[in-house]
């Protein structure tokens, strides 16, 4: 893949001597009629014709022609002044911050997402992955990561490293933030917190959950949604599952994993796990933004997906152009063809008369 990303950086500052490879053919058509109209070769006595090895002779001119043919070749690509684009590019300013908070509650363990029962998935597993997916787009946005249950935990702060991010993405689990409870208020505290003072053009929270609160909290999450639209930051919703009584694994809270039977094999069971899909509708109604619920992967890549293209982002770039030129290596290796093919013709390859 480093190689890929490597060759994408080469680039052709004249890309029309290409055209010369229109050439080749009407060459070679016109070599290929001057042979048909027939030549004579003349020779002193039989005795050569018989010494003479038709398939060595054969041999020698495919290789004289293909060097001949490669070095050609190497100098229109010569002519067509390839470089290496050694630009660089830094971001100035960003349009759209972005908190991402995932639900890491007992219930994300829950199967329903899986697309066949021989290869089962968590909810967490699924939304994992397509969330690493919404990173990579986003790629000159700052992006942060806060996990919950029922207290929050802030897994990023908001970074252009992506690559950081995604590390981090990997490190979620149930158990992650020591509960395994809901609480949805405290992940909307916390990413609210995280974007209420950046100046950036367009602030937003991305809220993913499975679940509804418990134990009850306090205060009603609406309280910190109010608080959220003041501050001109908007809050998506997704609810995730397909339905409430779903095959589930279950968390062992004395191992911080999943509780197995003596073989090892993970414990599965049946389980109801409701969502409160109207207080996720009220909360993203109150800041003008969108609800979504998700039942399997392709819902779900589909609303990030279009989370992405309704927040678009505007971006200065401070960009430091610069490329390296890179003509004199397929003229070096044209020199060396045509030195080569001379060599050949003038001594292993002499042919007589």
């Amino acid at each position: 893949m480093e190689y890929l990303q490597e060759w994408e950086k080469v680039r052709l500052a004249e890309p029309l001597w290409l055209l010369l490879f229109l050439l080749f053919p009407i060459f070679y058509w016109l070599k290929k009629k001057s042979n048909s109209e027939g030549t004579t070769l003349l020779f002193p006595t039989l005795s050569r014709i018989k010494k003479s090895n038709p398939k060595t002779s054969d041999y020698s001119k495919a290789i004289l022609k293909t060097l001949k043919f490669s070095s050609i070749t190497c100098i229109i690509l010569s002519l067509s002044r390839p470089q290496f684009d050694r630009s660089t590019s830094s971001v100035v300013s960003s349009g759209v911050d972005i908190v991402l908070a995932i639900d890491l509650s007992a219930s994300m363990l829950a199967l329903d997402m899986s697309e066949n029962q021989q290869n089962e998935v968590t909810r967490l597993d699924v939304v994992k992955d397509v969330i690493t997916d919404f990173v990579s787009k986003r790629k000159y946005d700052r992006i942060g990561l806060v996990a919950f249950s029922v207290n929050p935990y802030l897994v990023s702060a908001l970074t252009l490293d992506k690559e950081h991010l995604q590390k981090n993405i990997k490190r979620l689990r149930v158990g992650l933030t020591h509960q395994t409870g809901t609480n949805i208020g405290s992940a909307l505290a916390e990413g609210i917190n995280r974007l209420r003072t950046l100046k950036s053009k367009s602030k937003i929270l991305i809220l993913l959950t499975d679940g509804k609160d418990e134990p009850q909290p306090a205060h009603s999450p609406l309280i910190y949604a109010e608080g959220a639209q003041n501050d001109n930051i908007k809050i998506y919703t997704i609810a995730v599952g397909t339905a409430t009584r779903t095959r589930t694994y279950l968390f062992d809270q004395r191992s911080r994993d999943l509780m197995r039977y003596s073989n090892g094999k993970p414990v599965i069971q049946v389980a109801d796990y409701p969502v409160d899909k109207e207080i996720l509708q009220k909360i993203s109604a109150t800041t003008k933004a969108g609800y979504y619920e998700a039942t399997n992967r392709s819902e779900l890549i589909s609303i990030y997906d279009e989370i992405d293209q309704l927040e678009k982002t505007e971006v200065e770039l401070n960009i430091n152009t610069l490329f390296e030129e890179l003509f004199q290596w397929p003229l070096g290796l044209a020199i060396i063809l045509l030195l080569l093919e001379f060599v050949l013709a003038k001594t292993a390859f002499l042919r007589i008369p």
